[in-house]
């Protein structure tokens, strides 16, 4: 059905010619009717129904891309709860834009639009069902942590808490404060400095 669409170009020419009869006994309206019909004909088979189909192909790419992007993420962050709804929703609106191609088709060419009802209804169940899928995500809500960047927290007393940043669950000290603590401590008990200019 997707491979054209529901149209038959050598149909749609047979018809076209018995609509008209002989065509020598054309006049030249009927002569002119005739080639605009057979030139639509023409274009559907060789360039709309290609791009129809390649757009719905595009569409079913971008579905399940996204279908399988957003399962690959089990969050445990927020910032990754959203990632993953944010390909939830890619993929309901690619759907849309699925039904929207359809349509498009629908409209342009002649066929039979009860064949495409059963297709409306597959892609309306699977909206329903990746709906479905992105409300269930709300039990992370409660298990994700604010932030990936909520190790970097401040102790009440003022000083930089790096959460062990050498087990890399926080992160290193900022260059400038580290030098200058290191400068601050007397000589005796810090060994000997390398200062920019070459100098001890």
């Amino acid at each position: 059905m997707l491979n054209d669409f529901g149209y038959n170009v050598e149909r749609a020419r047979s018809r076209l010619d018995r609509s008209f009869g002989a065509r020598d006994t054309l006049s030249q309206t009927q002569q002119t009717n005739y080639d605009k019909r057979l030139t639509k004909i023409i274009a559907f088979a060789a360039w709309f129904i290609p791009k129809e189909k390649e757009a719905v192909a595009d569409c079913l790419r971008e579905i399940a891309a996204c279908i399988y992007g957003a399962n690959s993420i089990y969050p445990r962050y927020q910032e990754e709860l959203i990632e993953r709804r944010l390909l939830q929703d890619k993929a309901i609106g690619q759907c849309y834009r699925l039904t929207q191609e359809l349509q498009y088709a629908i409209e342009t060419l002649p066929v039979d639009v009860d064949k495409y009802t059963r297709f409306a209804e597959m892609i309306q169940e699977e909206i329903n069902l990746l709906k479905g899928w992105r409300k269930s995500d709300n039990k992370f809500i409660r298990v994700t942590s604010d932030s990936a960047a909520n190790f970097a927290n401040v102790n009440n007393n003022g000083n930089a808490n790096c959460n062990n940043a050498s087990n890399a669950n926080g992160v290193r000290p900022d260059f400038d404060a580290a030098a200058y603590s290191l400068l601050s401590v007397p000589q005796a008990e810090k060994g000997e400095v390398i200062l920019p200019n070459g100098k001890c």
